[in-house]
């Protein structure tokens, strides 16, 4: 399968040069470069490394693609790095992809150097999440239907809001939804492409077998204590596939590790980044 080329953004200090790997990120489902804008600039500041955030395909300003699945997007993972020249990079992915960066490490071993992955397993995957993502993307349709053009940008988020708020429950969720509110050249739109998570959503809540293949570097697991992404049952097939993952809880964070508790977040993926025990 052919890679499609990503949209980035990155962050490196000015006053170190860093010899060690760049960190690239993978935001999950819904989500953009811009929202791990704060996070990449003090991890930048916090390691040295230079930080890349990818938009995956059908989000955020990369392009819109008709198929969708964990191997095409750790195909273009890979030829991000290849864009940029880099051998091997620190991946660190939340959810949907946390589940690409997964792909990627067992798939192409030898361009991670190490992995974060926040609050997904390998093998499990709730199963409200199928119809949450559904109606995430019902909302975003009917909230359009609602907006004119010739609406400012408050008026426009005010509307969306309340629309998207009568369909979606949680608050959080809707919040993080509007970040994806633009305007377009002739109407408000969502960056993502809804059409091809309506249609490839079993692909994003099952992860490809990827039978027998193992990452055998180092890796970090940083999940919500409140979350139910990834249980105690769930550490056996974490271990067999990464064999020397740690597997770490936040006290009093859900799925949103990074957003729930971002000091601690920061300080788990800093010590691990800067840690050169092998």
């Amino acid at each position: 399968p052919k890679g499609v080329s990503l949209s980035y953004a990155s962050y490196e200090s000015t006053s170190t040069e860093c010899s060690r790997p760049p960190v690239v990120i993978v935001h999950g489902l819904f989500g953009s470069k811009n929202t791990w804008k704060s996070i990449s600039k003090a991890m930048v500041r916090t390691t040295g490394r230079k930080v890349y955030a990818l938009d995956t395909r059908n989000h955020g300003d990369s392009p819109h693609t008709e198929d969708m699945d964990y191997l095409l997007m750790a195909t273009d993972l890979e030829l991000f790095c290849k864009e940029r020249g880099l051998q091997e990079a620190a991946i660190l992915g939340h959810s949907m992809g946390g589940r690409v960066a997964m792909t990627f490490a067992l798939t192409r071993p030898s361009m991670v150097e190490r992995l974060v992955v926040v609050d997904v397993a390998p093998t499990f995957m709730p199963t409200f999440v199928d119809g949450e993502v559904l109606t995430c993307l019902r909302a975003t349709r009917e909230a359009l239907k609602h907006i004119s053009p010739e609406m400012s940008s408050p008026d426009a988020r005010k509307e969306a809001e309340k629309h998207l708020g009568s369909i979606v429950q949680e608050y959080g969720v809707v919040k993080f939804l509007l970040t994806n509110l633009r305007k377009g050249e002739h109407s408000y739109e969502w960056q993502f492409n809804a059409e091809t998570l309506e249609s490839c959503v079993r692909n994003i809540t099952q992860m490809p077998e990827l039978k027998g293949l193992t990452y055998d570097g180092r890796v970090l697991f940083i999940c919500g204590r409140n979350s139910i992404f990834v249980r105690e049952e769930h550490h056996g097939p974490i271990r067999e596939r990464f064999p020397k993952a740690d597997i770490v809880y936040v006290e009093n964070a859900g799925h949103w590790v990074q957003a729930d508790k971002p000091a601690e977040f920061l300080e788990l993926v800093t010590n691990f980044l800067k840690d050169d025990d092998t």
